[in-house]
């Protein structure tokens, strides 16, 4: 897995700003409430690092489908990835086959970013710092939460969890941890993250160059598997927030992502080399794409 595709994580602290997150101190009843066990949560310890050492392994580059679901429609992409960063091409819109103006535009846009270094190296450094955050995140787990085992299904391990009250975020990314309770897949033959199911079970304030608060019962899921090979990826992820800012304007957050059909490409791939291969690609993708 990449960590900054472990996407829901990143949206929940970074969907607002980067938010300096902090819960009310006052106790709510809506809290989940079990005492620690230091078994479980050693699992989680030792899981998140074999994520963490899996992903810094893995240098690997797919292509694959991505269907995105929001308020203003569905919109399917087929996404390349390059040594210089993500490319995509629009397969369907509402169903739809894109408007020649819309693919005229993608084209234009990634021609453009083949030529221009210095915008590159801007996408690059922002997907590294986003890789970075998300990094922060999973590795605040196994401090952040107190955990409990729930269940067993084969080869996969459940747990739920909830803050410890005693934990300190030591960045403005785990403060949204304060808030959040919910549930935890582990894979343990492979020692990998498999999903996470979590809400927000009272109100969040935040703040970082805007005010405003995540109302409680805002939720997010986000699920990764075995996509080839030993190579793990991001499936699912459903967002579902909402709240204000600056204690007028509304906020939300609702959003589903799937992820699909990944095939490897060249480890080494150019900008230039990803748009020759969406061109080639696109109507086979296009076509089971409608199916």
């Amino acid at each position: 897995m990449r960590s900054a595709r472990w996407a829901a994580l990143l949206h929940c602290a970074l969907a607002v700003a980067c938010c300096s997150a902090f819960a009310d101190s006052n106790a709510d009843p809506a809290a989940p409430n079990f005492p620690p066990n230091a078994q479980a949560r050693e699992i989680v310890r030792k899981v998140v690092a074999n994520e963490l050492k899996q992903e810094e392994a893995d240098k690997s580059h797919y292509m694959f489908k991505l269907k995105k679901i929001t308020p203003k429609g569905t919109r399917v992409q087929e996404i390349i990835q390059t040594d210089q960063g993500s490319i995509a091409r629009t397969l369907l819109v509402d169903g739809k086959q894109p408007d020649q103006d819309l693919l005229n535009t993608e084209q234009a846009k990634i021609q453009k970013l083949a030529g221009d270094q210095d915008e590159q190296r801007k996408r690059l450094k922002r997907e590294h710092e986003d890789e970075s955050r998300a990094q922060i995140m999973i590795r605040a787990l196994p401090n952040a939460f107190f955990y409990e085992e729930i269940g067993r299904d084969g080869d996969t391990l459940k747990l739920r969890f909830r803050p410890d009250p005693n934990y300190q975020p030591q960045s403005h990314e785990e403060s949204v941890y304060t808030g959040m309770s919910g549930e935890l897949w582990l894979n343990m033959p492979q020692q990998r993250l498999q999903k996470i199911d979590a809400k927000l079970f009272h109100d969040v304030d935040f703040g970082w160059g805007i005010l405003g608060r995540l109302y409680k019962g805002g939720s997010f899921m986000v699920e990764q598997e075995q996509v080839d090979g030993t190579h793990w990826d991001s499936v699912a992820m459903k967002l579902d927030l909402t709240g204000k800012a600056m204690m007028i304007k509304s906020l939300v957050y609702k959003e589903q992502e799937y992820e699909s059909e990944f095939r490897r490409v060249p480890d080494h791939l150019t900008i230039a080399q990803g748009q020759e291969m969406l061109k080639k690609d696109i109507p086979e993708v296009a076509q089971k794409s409608g199916q």
